[in-house]
């Protein structure tokens, strides 16, 4: 599902404000930060980054 918000949310992955993206966990990933992910490479420069950032999904969901 895509969300579109007219003053945007911060991305978790690039700490950006942005206005369209997804919601997992009710957490915000905006389009540009989805494509690389899905995209990326174990090899990649952000692969660490990406991974580390996704964790915050987890640490998030268990306040919840």
């Amino acid at each position: 599902m895509s969300s579109v918000h007219k003053h945007g949310e911060t991305c978790l992955i690039c700490e950006e404000s942005k206005t369209m993206g997804i919601h997992i966990l009710h957490q915000f990933i905006c389009h540009e930060c989805e494509a690389k992910i899905i995209e990326a490479e174990v090899n990649d420069e952000y692969y660490r980054h990406y991974l580390s950032q996704l964790r915050k999904l987890k640490l998030a969901n268990a306040t919840l």
